[in-house]
């Protein structure tokens, strides 16, 4: 009876979305690895080891969907104890695994090679529901907003610290959108995004001085209009402006420390044409491997930028190229098709929620696959700077590939555990009226 109730309630089109996006990363890497695997053994070949990776995920996601996730919020402070746990490891010798500069995996006895960072993004997701689900609505001083986004900073500095910039950046948008979805208001959101605005003070042009100061004055404007307690305008206020003169008169010898990798991404971002055989090899190889691929593509496995090695990561962090030359422009469309499905599936599970919980959960697996998608497509077309983020289904990985349908698994959790009718406004207009359940504490 219990079984078949699960497979009644199961969302078969988030599954199915999830499925073709597996399939479509399988035969991406298949192809691009045609002639670098051609000699080992069919067993020992990247694409097969993704399938068993995509096999153990969805084990995983057949167990998660046979648990309430109310649940999994209930024990949500021990499970974000144990993503941590996995970070701090990452900076112990004996279990890391150190890759090209980045301390980002471990290895623990016979057990696989795990990147901690990419577990660590969902127990954050499902403490941020716990924290935020309790608040009720409460935004009344600095100490409600400080709780949240110090949730959310914890697991981000400690993957800065490997160093991963792309999966350290990727908490801020998870945990600003978690905090919007739980009833944060308009005014708090541009208090919190106002310290970014320090970037402004790098040129000493008085254009961008009164552009800081009219954005500046603005969200204080703002901020007092809709009546935000003085104890937390201030702060943040105080907060934008010291940063502001940091990054005003100190900004040129930060950038002189900084580390050198960064500075040629950044460098060679703003200046495209820069040393095309060394700072933008990379991104001008992506191009060419998405302009090459025309309207119908090349076909699987003879894409030359990739089978010939001359796209970098093409597995990897690079791999959307991959797509648009085996593809073409249709595959590459039909990848993002895919990718938009999922996302509108997913916001419609959070509007669906029966409780603010399952809404926050919904929407901090959207907000994680969508900065994915969005950073990685951006970084390979050129209008974002070149950062390591791997693309959600697509890119080769165990530790991502678990991670991302175990996210599938929880948005699913959440629809089956829902009501079958929609909500009658948006999410965003009538937070308050979802209800909370009696276990879930007041505070943290």
């Amino acid at each position: 009876m219990f079984r078949s109730k699960i497979l009644y309630e199961i969302d078969y089109f988030t599954l199915l979305v999830a499925i073709g996006l597996v399939t479509f990363g399988v035969f991406t890497i298949a192809g691009a690895g045609v002639n670098e695997e051609v000699a080992n053994l069919w067993y020992k070949q990247r694409w097969f080891k993704q399938i068993i990776w995509a096999l153990c995920g969805f084990a995983l996601l057949t167990l998660i969907l046979c648990i309430d996730y109310q649940l999994l919020i209930r024990f949500a402070p021990a499970i974000y104890v144990i993503g941590i746990v996995g970070l701090l490891l990452c900076f112990i010798p004996f279990f890391v695994l150190e890759r090209k500069g980045a301390s980002s995996w471990i290895h623990i006895g016979p057990l696989p090679q795990i990147q901690p960072a990419e577990f660590a993004k969902l127990t954050t997701i499902l403490m941020l529901a716990r924290i935020l689900a309790a608040k009720k609505e409460q935004w009344y001083g600095l100490i409600d907003l400080m709780k949240p986004l110090l949730i959310g900073m914890i697991p981000s500095l400690l993957i800065l610290k490997q160093p991963d910039l792309g999966s350290a950046f990727v908490f801020i948008p998870i945990t600003l959108i978690m905090m919007f979805v739980a009833g944060m208001p308009y005014a708090y959101l541009l208090l919190l995004c106002s310290p970014a605005l320090c970037l402004l003070g790098i040129s000493h042009d008085p254009l961008f001085i009164l552009i800081w100061l009219a954005l500046v004055g603005s969200i204080l404007l703002v901020a007092i209009l809709h009546q935000v307690p003085w104890s937390i305008t201030v702060p943040f206020v105080l907060i934008s402006l010291g940063a502001y003169f940091i990054v005003f008169e100190y900004g040129q010898t930060i950038w002189e420390h900084a580390p050198q990798h960064a500075k040629l991404r950044i460098e060679g971002y703003m200046q495209p044409d820069m040393d095309p055989n060394a700072t933008n090899y990379n991104i001008n190889q992506s191009k060419i491997a998405l302009g090459s691929g025309g309207f119908w593509g090349k076909g699987l496995g003879k894409g030359t930028q990739s089978t010939l090695k001359f796209l970098p990561e093409y597995q990897h962090d690079f791999i959307f190229p991959v797509v648009g030359e085996q593809s073409g422009f249709i595959g590459a469309v039909s990848l993002l098709a895919l990718f938009l499905l999922l996302l509108i599936r997913g916001m419609d599970t959070a509007v669906e929620a029966k409780t603010l919980q399952g809404a926050l959960v919904a929407a901090g697996i959207v907000a994680l696959f969508f900065s994915h998608i969005l950073i990685n497509v951006g970084m390979v077309t050129g209008l974002l700077p070149v950062t390591g983020l791997p693309l959600t289904f697509i890119s080769y990985g165990g530790s991502f590939m678990l991670a991302n349908l175990m996210g599938v698994a929880l948005m699913i959790n959440v629809r089956m555990r829902g009501p079958h009718e929609m909500l009658k406004d948006s999410i965003f207009i009538s937070r308050s009226q979802m209800a909370l359940p009696a276990h879930i504490p007041d505070d943290f």
